[in-house]
């Protein structure tokens, strides 16, 4: 552990040591703001703690009014004061400060020692004879100290990323920028965990660097291409007995050969936090009286007064099977972060269009062979929901996170003519956090859907 400190401590001289000495074709400004950045990887080894020291706080406020910092940003009930990590096992150990927030504005080491000489000595006592709350390492940066990033269940900013819950499973794989994962639920078109009688896995691989540097830590790659497979849940059906009984069970099947996925989120070179998303999933295999299914597995409903004609079998069918079939979404997305120094309130915008396909087959049972089997051709009197009026083809979808002291998240979004809202709370610091998602049809409830649909899990959250 010493030797990690130690270690640690001399990271943080370098890279001072480098930021310090301009380099060809670096502007003042750029090496300034260098100065005051922090790389979050080892920030969790950093003594932080704030000032609640009514007279130390009037001092370092007016210390940084008297130096020249703007007086509308400052805040002495909000300062933080970060230090290099010391060794404990020397006679006197006293602190190393590096960085000094008051507000949204900050000092650094540099500009501690001109403007802060004498004050820095108390502050840096080991002792602190004053007033201070000591900030746990669970407890995430302040503004000044976190990054950019997209989606707080992915961050870009870690190396090793790892996130389970009921939702998702999602592994980032080293610094090569790879994710791969594993979802169930088609929440693209409103139908979340096994409403859509559905899951996915598939692989998410970077290409094209961001060269932007004022955008390329929270956006690394300007083209993110996904490729994987969907599969279809053969239980928790509407009726049974399931594990989770107090759930709705689903009504809804996906055919079988399963369905390829696929998708690229390309952010314009020019502007990256403008760009374009499309995402498909098509079934492998047609919906064929060959094959016979097991009807156990499937969501079926009675045909009711309906006149179902299939004059081409041997026997009637006695039910449908309602099953999801292609979708797709292609969108404009905007990615903003409310202030530019404290960038803990993000916002993303999608907008665009939305298909999605729900194909109704006839269920007949072949006594004489005895098997059970699927059937749409030459089976007249069948529905194919798809979209038919302006509605059913908009897509949209806001989304808000806060990366401060207690980050939180929530989304709504119309899809498919179906409201999906989705929030995620911490529990405990930032790795373990509880998710909920709701969704309900603004239009009169289709057969295979249901009418109010919640579900809430559990999300542990572990980054490298």
């Amino acid at each position: 552990m010493k030797r990690t400190l130690l270690l640690l401590t001399l990271v943080v001289c370098a890279a001072s040591l480098w930021v310090v000495t301009p380099g060809k074709g670096q502007s003042l400004e750029r090496i300034v703001e260098q100065l005051k950045t922090i790389d979050p990887e080892i920030l969790q080894y950093f003594p932080r703690w704030r000032v609640c020291e009514p007279d130390l706080q009037i001092q370092i406020k007016q210390t940084f009014a008297l130096t020249g910092y703007d007086p509308s940003k400052l805040d002495q009930t909000n300062i933080i004061i970060t230090s290099a990590p010391i060794r404990q096992d020397l006679p006197e150990p006293e602190f190393d400060l590096i960085l000094i927030e008051c507000g949204t504005e900050k000092m650094v080491a540099q500009e501690i020692a001109q403007n802060m000489r004498k004050l820095s000595f108390k502050i840096a006592d080991p002792k602190r004879p004053y007033c201070f709350v000591d900030i746990p390492p669970s407890e995430p940066p302040s503004a000044p100290q976190a990054d950019e990033i997209i989606n707080y269940m992915e961050p870009t900013n870690v190396t090793h990323a790892f996130t389970l819950s009921a939702f998702e499973q999602t592994l980032k794989i080293g610094k090569s920028g790879f994710w791969l994962k594993s979802s169930i639920g088609t929440d693209q078109v409103g139908y979340h965990y096994w409403s859509s009688g559905e899951a996915r896995v598939q692989l998410q691989r970077p290409l094209y660097t961001n060269t932007d540097p004022d955008t390329r830590r929270a956006i690394p790659y300007l083209l993110n291409a996904r490729l994987g497979m969907a599969y279809r849940l053969t239980g928790a059906l509407d009726g049974q007995e399931r594990l989770l009984d107090f759930i709705p069970g689903r009504k809804l099947n996906a055919g079988a050969g399963g369905k390829l996925v696929a998708g690229i989120d390309f952010h314009l070179p020019m502007h990256p936090r403008v760009g374009v998303s499309l995402n498909m999933e098509l079934p492998l295999k047609g919906i064929s009286s060959v094959d016979p299914i097991d009807p156990t597995t499937y969501y079926r409903y009675d045909m009711g007064t309906r006149l179902i004609f299939a004059p081409g079998y041997n026997e009637d069918p006695y039910a449908i099977a309602p099953l999801l079939r292609s979708t797709g979404q292609a969108t404009l997305f905007y990615n903003l972060w409310v202030g530019a120094k404290g960038p803990e309130n993000f916002f993303r915008i999608d907008l665009g269009v939305n298909y999605v396909e729900v194909q109704e087959a006839a269920v007949f049972s072949d006594t004489v062979n005895k098997r059970s089997y699927l059937a749409v051709d030459g089976v007249t009197g069948l529905i194919k929901y798809h979209p038919v009026v302006a509605r059913d083809w908009i897509y949209a979808k806001i989304e808000y996170r806060n990366q401060g002291s207690f980050p939180f998240g929530l989304s709504l979004q119309f899809a498919n003519q179906v409201l999906l809202g989705r929030v995620y709370v911490p529990i405990l610091g930032d790795w373990f956090m509880l998710e909920g998602k709701y969704s309900t049809p603004l239009r009169s409830v289709r057969p295979y859907e249901l009418d109010n649909f919640f579900m809430v899990s559990p999300v542990l959250r572990l980054n490298f």
